[in-house]
C-alpha cells in the first residue's frame, strides 16, 4: 500500500485532480495546502455561491485560493458532485463531513478513495507524530505533552483539533522537511473516521465515554473511529493506553504496537499489559505521586506542586510522561514540566476567589464524563464547601445517569445544588427532579450565573461544567466560557478576583 506523499504524487504526476470537501477552515486550508504543492484542486460547497458570501466568515480567502488556480463550485451537495468527479483521484473530507453524508455515499459509488484532512499535514511531514485522543482530557494532555517536550529540548509543535490546523501552522510548514520536528496532535473523532494513512509514531487513546452518538449513532462506532489512531501501527510504534477502561484496553488487545499503560491498578496488574506503565495514586487529592516503570526501571514523579487538580488530571499527567520518556525528555525535564505547566483555559479554571467563595469556569466540559470528572475534583478539592453545578445547552445523546447519581451519592457531604440552562435546561431540570436533586431552570447563561451566585452568598463553589454543547447559544465552548466570566465579572464589579 503506498502512503499518502506517494499517492500525492503520481497524482500530480498523472495530471489528475483532488476534490476538497467543503468551504470551512478545514477546506480552505486543505485546498492552499495541496495547490501551494503543484496539485490541481476542485472545492465543492454544499451553499449556493450567495448563501456563502451572506453567511460564512471566510469569504475574503477565495480570491486567494483562485489565485493559486483552485477551482470552487458552490451548491454541489450528495448526487450533484458526481458532474464533477472527471479525473478525480482522490478526496479529502473535513471533519464536518460525516461517512453517511450523500456525498461520501456518492463518492464510494464512483470508487473514489477519501482520506481526512488530518492526515495531509500529519503523513506529508517527515517528522514523528504523536496522536492524542479520547472522549475527555485530549486538549490538557497533548498541550502539556506539547510543553514537557519543548521543555526537553524536542523541537515541537502542537496542532490539531485544539485549534491550529496541522496544514496552517505556519512555523510548522516552515520547517517541513527538517527532520527530528515533532507533532503533537490533538484527534477528534470527527477527523480520525476518515483516517486511511495515519500511522502515528505514538497513539494515545485517553478514555471512551458516550460523546457525538449523534454522528456516530452508537458508542461501538465511536470508539471504533477513536481505534483508528492505532489501526495501522507496528511494533516500532508505541500506543498509550488507559488499563482502567475496558473499550481502550481492548483496543490494545488487537494493536500491533509496542504498549505502554497508565491507570490507578496494582503494579502487578499493569505489569500483566507492559513493562512499560504508569501507576496513578488515587487515594486523595494530596496522595500526590505517579510511580513509572520503564522496562523494570521506576521512577517516581511527585505532584504535589502540579497546578491541575483531580484524578483525571492525574490520568492525563501519566499519558504525558510515558510519552515524554519514550521520546527521551529527561526525568528531571519531565517533573520540571508538570510544575511549570498551567491549566488550560476554561478547563478549571478560578476566575474569581474571595474568602471562602470561588467559582470555577469548565466550559470546555461537553460531556457528561466531563462534567463528572470536574465536579469529582472540586468535591475532592473542596470537601467541606457547598456546590452549585451548572448544567446545560444543547444535550447531547447518551446518558445523565452517571453525574447524576454521583450528586446523589455526595450531596449529603458537600450540598450539591444545580442550576439547568440553555435549549434543554427543561430537560435536564426533569432528569435533575426525578433523581430528587434540588435544582433551577434559568433560561440563558447569564440568569443561571446569577443564581449559582446568590445562592452560594459568601461561602460556596459556583462550578460551570455545562456537560452540553454550546451551540445554542453561543459560537463554541470558548465563547461560553468568555460569556461566563465577563457575567461573573459584571455581577462581583469591585471584589478581588482571581484568575489561573
Amino acid at each position: 500500500m503506498k502512503n499518502l506523499r506517494e499517492t500525492l504524487e503520481d497524482i500530480r504526476a498523472n495530471g489528475t485532480r483532488v476534490l476538497v470537501v467543503g468551504l470551512g477552515i478545514s477546506g480552505i486550508e486543505s485546498a492552499r495546502f495541496l495547490a501551494h504543492r503543484g496539485l490541481k484542486v476542485v472545492v465543492v460547497e454544499k451553499s449556493s455561491e450567495e448563501q456563502f458570501r451572506a453567511t460564512s466568515k471566510f469569504c475574503a480567502e477565495l480570491p486567494s485560493l483562485q489565485t493559486l488556480g483552485v477551482e470552487i463550485v458552490f451548491g454541489v451537495d450528495g448526487e450533484r458532485v458526481a458532474p464533477h468527479l472527471n479525473d478525480i483521484a482522490l478526496t479529502v473530507l473535513s471533519p464536518g463531513v460525516p461517512l453517511e453524508s450523500a456525498i461520501v455515499g456518492t463518492l464510494r459509488r464512483h470508487g473514489i478513495p477519501y482520506v481526512a484532512e488530518l492526515e495531509l499535514g500529519i503523513e506529508l511531514h517527515h517528522g514523528k507524530a504523536l496522536v492524542v485522543t479520547g472522549s475527555n482530557g485530549k486538549s490538557t494532555t497533548s498541550s502539556l505533552i506539547d510543553h514537557i517536550l519543548r521543555r526537553g529540548g524536542v523541537r515541537s509543535y502542537l496542532c490539531g483539533n485544539i485549534g491550529v490546523p496541522v496544514i496552517s501552522n505556519e512555523e510548522l510548514l516552515r520547517e517541513l522537511h527538517v527532520e527530528g520536528a515533532t507533532l503533537v496532535v490533538e484527534a477528534s473523532s470527527y477527523q480520525l473516521e476518515a483516517s486511511a494513512f495515519l500511522k502515528p509514531h505514538v497513539s494515545v487513546v485517553l478514555n471512551i465515554s458516550e460523546n457525538h452518538l449523534e454522528r456516530h449513532g452508537s458508542l461501538e462506532r465511536y470508539a471504533a473511529s477513536k481505534e483508528r489512531s492505532t489501526r495501522l501501527q507496528t511494533a516500532e510504534d508505541l500506543f498509550v493506553l488507559n488499563a482502567d477502561d475496558p473499550m481502550v484496553v481492548a483496543m490494545g488487545h488487537r494493536s500491533r504496537a509496542a504498549k505502554a499503560v497508565f491507570g490507578t491498578a496494582g503494579q502487578l496488574e499493569l505489569a500483566k499489559l507492559s513493562s512499560r506503565w504508569a501507576q496513578i495514586s488515587c487515594h486523595n487529592e494530596r496522595a500526590r505521586k505517579i510511580v513509572v516503570s520503564r522496562e523494570g526501571i521506576l521512577e517516581e514523579y511527585s505532584t504535589d506542586q502540579v497546578n491541575l487538580l483531580g484524578l483525571h488530571n492525574r490520568y492525563n499527567m501519566a499519558a504525558a510522561i510515558l510519552v515524554a520518556r519514550h521520546m527521551g525528555v529527561s526525568q528531571s525535564d519531565v517533573q520540571a514540566g508538570l510544575e511549570s505547566f498551567l491549566p488550560l483555559e476554561h478547563r478549571l479554571e478560578v476566575v474569581h476567589r474571595a474568602g471562602e467563595r470561588v467559582v470555577i469556569n469548565d466550559s470546555k466540559s461537553t460531556t457528561v464524563a466531563a462534567s463528572l470528572a470536574a465536579l469529582s475534583t472540586i468535591v475532592e478539592h473542596y470537601p467541606s464547601s457547598p456546590v452549585v453545578l451548572m448544567i446545560g445547552g444543547l444535550s447531547k445523546a447518551g446518558s445523565w445517569a452517571p453525574l447524576l447519581n454521583a450528586i446523589t451519592s455526595s450531596s449529603a457531604n458537600s450540598g450539591i445544588s444545580v442550576v439547568c440552562f440553555g435549549k434543554d435546561g427543561a430537560l435536564l431540570a426533569n432528569h435533575c427532579r426525578a433523581a430528587g436533586i434540588s435544582h433551577s431552570v434559568a433560561p440563558h447563561l447569564s440568569e443561571a450565573t446569577s443564581q449559582a451566585l446568590s445562592m452560594i452568598g459568601e461561602a460556596g463553589i459556583a462550578l460551570l461544567s455545562p456537560g452540553c454543547a454550546s451551540f445554542d447559544e453561543f459560537k463554541d465552548f470558548e465563547h461560553r466560557g468568555a460569556v461566563f466570566k465577563a457575567c461573573v465579572r459584571d455581577a462581583l464589579r469591585g471584589e478581588d478576583r482571581v484568575s489561573l
